[in-house]
């Protein structure tokens, strides 16, 4: 516990009073903290009373101390550095008011704040102790403190300062005068409030008088009272120079007015020798007015651009060179306007200054006492040269406020002058005025004469505009190819009906539309292009033509399709005022090219293959060797006529392929029996059968359909044909009809036609159909087979030399007829072994 008070209350609410009537009867800062830590001093009987004010950096710094019999050496003017006192105490100092009570000699730490710091609610004034940290007694040790009570000083919701009291020897700080500390830490609070207003109400005076100078002198008659008050500005502004620039419409009539050393500007390379004896003006250079416009003003609302330190900023090399030569470090540069017309510049320029801070310790350092605070701190007297002096926001207030009125009267100097001029002038212009009248009442005539054969000439003109205006709109709405206007900033203007059609949109959704969120414009491969890179924002900006073929354009289902399109520029006089864009779908091309691609180069390597065994066995035949064995010439023979009948085949499926596929084969459908095309088909390949040792077993339906016999047979015996062709001896061979309903087979995806598979599942299917089989005995197709054999020139990879000699094209030209017929066609393997041909054929 806390030993009682060591007075009477009434010596507390006296010191309390006498504080209070110190703050009254004083203004000035210093004085108030000088009283008010010699009160407590004499009140706490503390060997040492400070106030310890916060720098911006961190740091802090005495500013106020009493001190008894110096028991304690003084810290008066001297810093301590921020790491002092760590963040966490600041914090608790700011947000909770914490008060703190340190006894050296019991290792502990009284706490007690006044508010909580996360709810902000007010607390008891209760004291906490815990034990002290080891590096804060360490550090009250070192500077032969053992007992202290330090209370935070807050102004405008900022930690301004402390109020401490240190004691040499142990001592208890009783609870009563805590809170009488504390209040006296707040009625220090309101005399700082009270200061900074009167500081700032000084200042408020001081920078009047200077701007009521300032403009006194810019009023005299004098032409050496602007440079005077040029002078004035520079010396309120604490600034080493100035100077004054002020642009005319003539570059002769520029007016500069100096004050203190300037920037020294260098010449350029190019400069002659006439020109290198008059020193460049700095803001005449190119680089002053890029660096002004890229250069981030002050305030977003004037023109004012303040410099600390030229070494940190990013200047031109011109510029930084110019004012480092010159032995400058900082920079001012108001742009002087008036009424929205750009008069000139002014410019303050200041050079480095040396700032020395005093650390503890340093005074009487004969004093061994003085050894102990210096324990804590790695620097005693710093002194820092050359540094850069910064500007404060009273500066640029005061130097904008000082730019405005040099800016007025400089505008109304000038208007004055051109007044004069112009009343100048004025009689001469009246009488060239009244002579270039009299010419044109001469003239007057001759031109009403010529505007009524104008005017007739521009009514045909218009008649004739509005015929090709509404012939233009017949084009571009008769054009099969989309066409979209432009404006500059890439918005929809005008749009022809095939443009909308193609996009799935009509034009009057179009219109205003940004043209890149509309269309998704994207890549070949899918990559949507940025705006800023896209072939349409070249031609806006730079107005480039551009011919692109294969870029994605989305249309408004989410669908997007290839698209060729050409980007031209709208311009006038050299001005780009928007862009044309025509586009078309190109899909069904690419996949007619992708298609002759695949087709090219398939066939010929298909052709290749015959033509190269006849060719080799014809020049044999053509060296007229006698010493070749008629079998052997014979066997040639035979080579070249099998390959040639292969050439045959190959070329006739191929052209029925096509005719197929493109739809210039009309079916000659009629009815007909299915068991006797079955028949026929067998009895075409019965030969082939034998031959192979394979025998054929029909199990037919006689029923009537409606088809094309003749390519019903082909398809019968394409079927067949592969079937014996890849069974082994003494197998069998089976064709097979069932008549079923739509719902009792199961048709792979795969067997619909690739072009449209959605077109079959939205077709109406038939009740009943005929389901037809070519069943063999042979190896089986591979799984991944099943569907690819039916592309064009698709075969199975055998060994067997007999089974190779196909075209590749059967089974495709049996797909299509069965779909023509709006039946399916598809294989599956047989569990037993061997393979299975299905197709549907409707009722």
């Amino acid at each position: 516990m806390l030993s009682s008070p060591s007075y009477p209350i009434q010596t507390l609410e006296g010191l309390l009073h006498r504080m209070t009537d110190h703050i009254r009867r004083s203004i000035e800062l210093p004085e108030i903290l000088t009283s008010t830590v010699n009160e407590m001093q004499l009140f706490l009987k503390t060997d040492r009373v400070k106030v310890y004010r916060f720098q911006e950096d961190g740091s802090g710094k005495v500013v106020a101390e009493a001190i008894a019999d110096k028991r304690l050496p003084s810290l008066l003017g001297h810093y301590f550095p921020a790491e002092d006192i760590p963040d966490r105490a600041r914090e608790m100092f700011l947000k909770a008011r914490q008060r703190t009570i340190v006894n050296v000699k019991r290792q502990e730490i009284g706490i007690s704040p006044l508010i909580c710091h996360k709810t902000q609610a007010p607390l008891s004034n209760d004291l906490w102790f815990r034990p002290v940290d080891p590096c804060h007694v360490e550090y009250l040790m070192a500077m032969g403190v053992q007992a202290s009570l330090v209370v935070p000083i807050l102004h405008q919701d900022h930690l301004w300062g402390l109020l401490v009291a240190h004691h040499s020897t142990p001592r208890w700080f009783s609870p009563k005068e805590l809170e009488m500390v504390q209040l006296i830490a707040d009625q220090v609070a309101v005399a700082i409030a009270h200061a900074d207003i009167l500081t700032e109400s000084r200042l408020r005076t001081q920078h009047e008088a200077t701007i009521n100078q300032v403009v006194s002198l810019l009023h005299a008659p004098s032409r050496d009272a602007s440079k005077v008050a040029l002078g004035k500005a520079v010396a309120a502004l604490k600034s080493t120079s100035g100077r004054l620039h002020v642009s005319a419409k003539d570059s002769s009539s520029i007016l500069q007015l100096t004050h203190g050393h300037q920037p020294n500007v260098p010449h350029s390379k190019g400069d002659t020798p006439q020109s290198r004896m008059v020193p460049p003006v700095l803001e005449q250079l190119s680089d002053w007015q890029t660096w002004l416009n890229m250069e981030v003003p002050v305030h977003p609302q004037g023109r004012l651009w303040a410099i600390t330190d030229i070494q940190q900023a990013q200047l031109p090399w011109t510029i930084a060179f110019a004012l480092s030569r010159s032995n400058l470090r900082g920079m001012m540069v108001v742009e002087l306007r008036h009424r929205n017309h750009s008069l000139g510049y002014l410019s303050f320029f200041r050079r480095a200054i040396d700032v020395e801070n005093v650390w503890a310790g340093r005074l009487n350092a004969a004093d061994p006492r003085q050894n102990r605070p210096r324990q804590s701190f790695e620097t005693w007297r710093e002194l820092k040269r050359n540094q850069a002096h910064a500007w404060t926001s009273e500066d640029i207030r005061l130097a904008q406020a000082l730019a405005d009125q040099f800016a007025s009267v400089l505008y109304q100097t000038q208007l004055y002058e051109e007044v004069q001029a112009l009343n100048t002038d004025l009689e001469k212009r009246v009488l060239q005025r009244t002579t270039e009248l009299q010419r044109a009442n001469a003239n007057l005539r001759l031109e009403i004469m010529e505007r009524e054969r104008t005017l007739k000439a521009l009514q045909q003109a218009r008649d004739s505009l509005e015929r090709l205006s509404y012939q233009n709109e017949l084009i571009l709405k008769s054009a099969g190819e989309g066409i979209c206007g432009l404006d500059s900033r890439g918005k929809v203007v005008f749009v022809n009906p095939a443009a909308a059609e193609i996009l799935g949109y009509t034009a009057k959704q179009m219109v205003g539309q940004f043209m890149p969120q509309l269309i998704r414009h994207s890549k070949p491969d899918g990559t949507l292009h940025r705006w800023e890179e896209s072939p349409i924002f070249n031609t806006l900006r730079r107005g480039k033509t551009h011919h692109v073929s294969g870029d994605l354009f989305e249309r408004r289902d989410g669908f997007s399709f290839p698209a060729e399109y050409v980007s031209t520029p709208i311009q006038e006089r050299d001005k780009i005022l928007g862009a044309v864009v025509t586009f078309k779908d190109i899909t069904e091309r690419q996949i007619i090219e992708r298609m002759k691609d695949e087709f090219i180069s398939v066939v010929s390597h298909e052709l290749r293959t015959p033509l190269t065994s006849i060719r080799t066995a014809l020049g044999l035949l053509a060296q007229g060797d006698l010493n070749v064995q008629a079998e052997k010439r014979q066997r040639m023979v035979e080579i070249a006529f099998s390959n040639t009948n292969r050439l045959v085949r190959l070329v006739n499926d191929i052209l029925d392929a096509e005719r197929i596929k493109l739809g210039k084969v009309t079916l000659n459908k009629q009815i007909c029996n299915l068991t006797d095309l079955m028949a026929q088909a067998a009895d075409e390949m019965r030969a082939i059968a034998e031959k192979n040792q394979v025998h054929l077993a029909i199990q037919s339906l006689s029923i009537e359909l409606w088809a094309d016999p003749d390519r019903l047979i082909q398809t019968l015996t394409n079927l067949l044909s592969n079937a014996i062709k890849f069974s082994p001896p003494g197998s069998t061979v089976e064709m097979i009809v069932h008549q079923i309903q739509s719902d009792q087979v199961s048709v792979p995806t795969e067997a619909l036609p690739s072009q449209d598979p959605g077109a079959f599942s939205r077709m109406e299917a038939p009740s009943e159909m005929l389901l037809v089989q070519v069943k063999d005995q042979g190896q089986g197709i591979p799984e991944d087979k099943l569907e690819v054999i039916f592309n064009q020139f698709e075969q199975l990879n055998v060994s067997d030399t007999e089974h190779q000699g196909g075209t590749g094209l059967g089974l495709a030209i049996c797909r299509s007829i069965i779909q023509q017929h709006n039946g399916r066609i598809w294989a599956e393997n047989n569990a037993d072994g061997g393979s299975t041909f299905f197709f549907t054929l409707p009722l």
